[in-house]
């Protein structure tokens, strides 16, 4: 096994070209998951106009809802992965593969649960008005149906990538967004079935992404195979390792729940059904703006965990520097593209309602003026899922999050309104990374200490 070069080559490849290798089909994958709610909310909004939009983004923290758990099992299974391939241990990384997708199973099949249980009380709370309510409650009803898809694809294509394949794993996520483009074409514009139709197409493309990651793994090339003998026996430790490395993930992306939901409360009480629309869009360019930089960053996390377990922490501490100015330069040039072209980034949704553009683009600006610091909070993140400390990950993201984000989506729109709420992104993006990267470089020296020769 020592001498297969296909699983040799994370310790031995130069690491430039070797984030090069996982990065780009993972910056592909996630713009393309990232099209999923842009594209339906493109559209909607040229369709159906600002309401619809205002309607899709009141869905949007139930959505976030289902990918925290996704997330949960999908990051903690991959860096058990990568650090059990790193030490050459197969089986019980494949004991690791079986149960989170049982986990990943069990799960999606209790949001659906949920989901249908307190859907209403979802959407009321993200601050839903009477008039957007019917809108939203036809939107997200159909989305429900798609959870188990949504929950299982993105988790096993984390998996993927633990393996060494990101090339596959960003094929799941094409294959879903290139099936979205085509069915809202169909449905919302050709059929003429506005949200309803959008919900359709989303949840159809998620269940051909979750047939496509799981075919991975009954191919003669893939590293590792999902047995039933592992998916039906489920094991405490591994269980307990996932848990422990993604409860991270899964509370950072819990805490967006909650902060998507503070956010269109904040715009419905300060600027009405428009600022909601506004909220809409900006956060559909967000999530646009944000991807690929997340892809690099999560790109880092299988490579610094196969070296870490495989007991070579420069090429550990090698991939963090890279990862970080890969991560900073994108930021730069996406914050260069916000502050020039706001207005063209709007149109794409709606391109008739002046009004809708302009607060929405000037919310975009003040949103996005942290944004080239946060290539360390990212890159952090993944550092320490690469090392399997759970606990570690957790401290920054209620560091980041919790301090440098709820206290100013509480105060600044008493003070300046929604712009108040849209200016709590860059004081919780320029304090969280402060604080990422004094801790990583405590960490680095531990680590360099620790396996001195």
């Amino acid at each position: 096994m020592a001498s297969d070069p296909k699983k040799l080559f994370m310790e031995r490849e130069n690491i430039p070209r070797l984030l090069a290798r996982f990065a780009a089909p993972a910056l592909v994958g996630m713009l393309a998951n990232a099209l999923y709610n842009i594209v339906d909310r493109i559209f909607v909004g040229q369709v159906v106009g600002a309401s619809g939009i205002a309607a899709l983004a009141l869905s949007f923290p139930c959505m976030l809802l289902f990918f925290s758990m996704a997330f949960l099992i999908g990051v903690g299974a991959a860096s058990r992965i990568s650090i059990l391939l790193g030490e050459k241990r197969k089986r019980r990384a494949e004991q690791t593969l079986g149960n989170a997708f049982m986990m990943a199973l069990v799960s999606s099949i209790l949001l659906w649960i949920v989901g249908r249980l307190y859907f209403r009380s979802i959407l009321i709370l993200s601050g839903a008005s009477e008039t957007l309510y019917p809108t939203a409650a036809a939107y997200l009803s159909i989305i429900l149906y798609g959870v188990i898809f949504s929950v299982i694809s993105f988790s096993l294509s984390c998996q993927i990538r633990a393996c060494g394949s990101p090339t596959y794993a960003m094929g799941s996520q094409l294959v879903g967004a290139f099936a979205n483009i085509v069915l809202d074409a169909w449905f919302v514009l050709g059929l003429g079935m506005g949200v309803q139709g959008a919900a359709i197409a989303t949840v159809i493309s998620q269940f051909f992404s979750m047939l496509w990651a799981l075919s991975y793994f009954w191919l003669p090339r893939a590293t590792l195979r999902l047995r039933l003998h592992f998916v039906l026996r489920p094991d405490l430790e591994s269980i307990a390792r996932i848990f422990a490395v993604g409860t991270p993930a899964c509370l950072i992306n819990l805490n967006f729940v909650l902060v998507h939901g503070m956010i269109t409360n904040a715009s419905s009480h300060y600027g009405g059904d428009l600022a909601v629309s506004a909220t809409g869009i900006f956060m559909s360019l967000d999530s646009l703006l944000f991807m690929p930089a997340i892809a690099i960053s999560e790109a880092c996390q299988p490579i610094i965990g196969y070296n870490y377990g495989a007991g070579k922490i420069e090429r550990v501490i090698s991939t963090v520097k890279m990862g970080i100015v890969a991560c900073t330069a994108f930021y730069l040039l996406s914050f260069a593209l916000v502050m020039t072209k706001a207005e063209l980034l709007v149109m794409m949704f709606n391109s008739s309602d002046k009004a809708l553009i302009e607060l929405a683009a000037s919310g975009i600006r003040v949103a996005n003026i942290g944004i080239p610091f946060m290539g360390i909070s990212l890159v952090c993140t993944s550092f320490m899922q690469g090392l399997g400390r759970g606990r570690e990950g957790l401290y920054l993201a209620l560091a980041r999050l919790g301090i440098f984000l709820w206290i100013p989506l509480l105060t600044l729109p008493k003070i300046f309104g929604v712009y108040g709420a849209w200016g709590s992104f860059p004081v919780s993006d320029i304090g969280g990374s402060i604080v990422a990267g004094l801790f990583m470089m405590h960490t680095v020296k531990k680590l360099r200490q620790t396996h001195a020769v």
